[in-house]
């Protein structure tokens, strides 16, 4: 069924306070008061069973009793009561309902049962549903008060482009007050409770469609639908809108006990990182960086290059500044020679690279912090111009050059030098300023923070947002891996696949590789020693010997595995000892044989692989290989299927490029040749969709030639096979 139209539920004509309460401190009674007060200009009505008078409004008994169908009702009622509120609401066609009550899924079963019920009656209606067991929502732009909590009491923020959206009513409530304190300008404060009908993501997107919003706070629990969240953040993308998340709950929750490295490994906050990565979210892990990147996206204007001068009052502060910059990956290119001499002829002890270094001497000739700033800001050499001032804005003079810099550099963006219009960097002043330097630096477009790593952190988050906005403008939509066809499964797993198996045995699923481009070692089966023999002749020696068997995930550890066999006795001597392992081992179906693999010449080991998350779907993973897996080598993670600048970001990540690019004198290899295996992984994990549980690469041997699959776990989710049984 079709998501429900937020419209009404953000944006009311009019609304009904079911439950109201002549007690305006209770649930029933705030919204009322705060509609009221806050000078919300709908029609209000006041509904409560035994009518009479409400806060000086004549209460009506029922929704049936309305005049006309509202567009929200604001629900106030015991849990019992609830679904009988609910139908009247489906019965007089109400278009928006927030819930308050708990009492549902958050108390166990029986209150999962009834809210289930409540979102199906909603949701067959067509109505937003918001709760229940949520704090409600704010539009402070339009006056809407659909909370009953009463932190709006004291006063709202100021009125600005930031949206907030909670999955939390008490983290909302005090974000909120943090937003007021802050001087955050927000635009809508929703909060989604345990979101029977609108989730974070249906608020993320209306969000993003909003013209009055242009920064998305979104506060993270927990995802039930990520196709539904990755469409929200990618309509956010497209729109220019970046988006910040907190998200809690970083433990891995999900993974499976000795079924492979990469369900072990992939856990629920790495998966939820891949999905930030993907749609470029800012991620905040304090509530000070939440609302700090919220300000920052909000008022700062977007660099035009990496390219960053620091100009400074103090060469300690500018060096710690110079080493949080090239942390993040900014440029700090020297001082253009013609602006380098005019700062030098002026003080001779400056320092003209980068950081430029001012000294304390601008207190007493205030003219060459003006022109210094003015000179950065204006040569177009910088995307960005960090100025850290100390104090110096509480000396008049040396505000006043401040501000002679910040009219100069607007006037040069206005007009240029020759009359012609020209981009002037982006200005962060790092320093000591009242509140009232603050909204006039603010107001001109420039960014005040206190403490100078976080004016780095700004230049790099608002770099991002503008690489991400560049993204959005080069693709028509970003619906890559949400709704594009793929093969079927069933003709991705080989024929000698049955219908109902949980998983594939090594030569199956080297097969299947190989199907999909991925390079495999050369490899035979054999089912008695002659056969091995004959196999490793062809192969040529040193081959390793496996059992093949799809009920044995990790064959070393039941004796399934030897390696650098290199003459005829050695073979037989090896298959023997497997073929009695797996006879002791008592597998399934008895001994089926083994694999013949040649040996592979190589210098290192990484792993790949793809597994099936239950909320976000296919995750492919990278990273070091062998043994230090589970020493806590750093693994990358990335949706699938990925694109092949994913990929490549992704082997950085993880440290894989550093082997590749050549390791103790062994030659480098293509890093977009890795990529593509790695993509082609993934692109295989994401055509087998529900049927993949894991798909495991481990080793991938790194060789002169490139990457070879030495090794392959496959398991599946039988329930999920789409083949005819027949």
């Amino acid at each position: 069924m079709r998501d429900a139209d937020l419209t009404p539920l953000l944006r009311p004509a009019s609304i009904a306070v079911v439950g109201a309460s002549n007690d305006a401190a209770k649930v029933g009674g705030m919204p009322l008061r705060l509609l009221r007060e806050q000078g919300y200009t709908g029609r209000v009505y006041a509904v409560n069973a035994r009518g009479g008078d409400v806060q000086g409004m004549r209460a009506l008994p029922s929704l049936d009793a309305l005049p006309e169908p509202v567009d929200l009702a604001i629900v106030a009622v015991p849990a019992a009561a609830a679904p009988h509120v609910v139908a009247q609401m489906v019965r007089t066609r109400t278009r928006a309902a927030v819930l308050f009550t708990a009492g549902f899924a958050e108390t166990g079963e029986a209150g999962g049962a009834a809210q289930r019920e409540i979102a199906r009656m909603a949701s067959a209606a067509g109505m937003a549903l918001l709760g229940p067991n949520c704090l409600g929502l704010m539009n402070l732009r339009e006056r809407v008060y659909a909370t009953f909590s009463p932190v709006a009491l004291a006063g709202a923020p100021p009125l600005g482009d930031v949206a907030l959206v909670s999955q939390s009513g008490a983290f909302g409530a005090y974000a909120f007050a943090l937003a007021r304190e802050a001087q955050l300008g927000l635009s809508h404060w929703i909060t989604t409770g345990n979101e029977a009908g609108v989730q974070v993501a249906d608020a993320v997107e209306w969000l993003a469609h909003d013209p009055l919003t242009s920064v998305i706070l979104v506060y993270l629990e927990g995802c039930a639908d990520g196709a539904k969240l990755r469409r929200a953040l990618a309509a956010a993308r497209a729109a220019g809108k970046p988006v910040v998340v907190a998200k809690v709950g970083t433990t891995a929750t999900g993974a499976r006990a000795a079924q492979s490295h990469t369900a072990s490994l992939a856990g629920e906050d790495a998966v939820y990182q891949a999905v930030f990565d993907e749609y470029g979210v800012h991620r905040a892990d304090t509530l000070e960086g939440f609302f700090r990147l919220g300000n920052t996206l909000s008022k700062g204007r977007r660099p035009r290059s990496r390219q960053t001068a620091i100009v400074t009052v103090s060469g300690g502060v500018g060096i710690m500044m110079a080493d949080r910059a090239e942390a993040l990956g900014l440029a700090l290119p020297p001082l253009p020679e013609a602006c380098a001499a005019r700062l030098r002829e002026s003080v001779a002890f400056a320092s003209t690279a980068n950081p430029i270094d001012v000294t304390g001497q601008v207190v007493a000739q205030t003219g060459v912090l003006t022109d210094t700033l003015v000179d950065a800001m204006t040569c177009g050499a910088y995307g960005s111009v960090v100025a850290f001032v100390a104090g110096a804005a509480h000396v008049p003079s040396a505000w006043a050059a401040i501000e002679q810099a910040v009219e100069r550099a607007m006037a040069h963006r206005k007009h240029g030098e020759h009359g012609a219009p020209s981009e002037a960097a982006q200005l962060v002043l790092c320093g000591l300023v009242d509140d009232t330097q603050r909204s006039w630096l603010e107001a001109r477009g420039v960014l005040a923070l206190r403490e100078p790593v976080y004016a780095m952190d700004a230049v790099a988050a608002l770099l991002r947002a503008g690489e991400q906005a560049d993204v959005a403008r080069g693709e028509a939509a970003d619906a890559r891996g949400l709704d594009e066809a793929t093969e079927p499964a069933s003709s991705m797993l080989p024929s000698s696949v049955p219908a109902h198996a949980a998983s594939l045995d090594e030569a199956e699923a080297m097969a299947m590789l190989a199907a999909a481009g991925v390079p495999v070692a050369p490899h035979c089966v054999a089912g008695s020693v002659a056969e091995a023999q004959a196999a490793a002749q062809r192969l040529g020696c040193p081959v390793a010997l496996k059992l093949r068997s799809r009920h044995v995930l990790h064959k070393s550890d039941m004796g399934g595995v030897r390696l650098n066999l290199r003459d005829t006795a050695a073979l037989a001597r090896a298959f023997d000892a497997i073929a009695t392992s797996a006879a002791q081992a008592g597998i399934p179906g008895g001994f089926e044989g083994v694999v013949v693999a040649r040996m592979l010449d190589g210098w290192g080991e990484i792993i790949v692989g793809v597994r099936r998350d239950p909320v976000f779907g296919p995750v492919a993973m990278t990273g070091l290989g062998g043994t230090g897996v589970e020493l806590g080598r750093k693994m990358a993670f990335g949706l699938a299927p990925l694109s092949h600048e994913r990929a490549l970001a992704m082997l950085e990540t993880s440290g894989v490029a550093a082997l590749l690019r050549g390791h103790r004198g062994h030659p480098a290899l293509s890093l977009d040749a890795a990529a593509a295996v790695l993509a082609a992984v993934s692109r295989l994990g994401a055509a087998l969709g529900e049927t993949l549980d894991t798909l495991e690469i481990n080793p991938f041997i790194v060789t002169r030639d490139g990457l070879v699959a030495a090794d392959a776990v496959v398991t599946l989710h039988p329930q999920g096979d789409s083949r005819n049984e027949a």
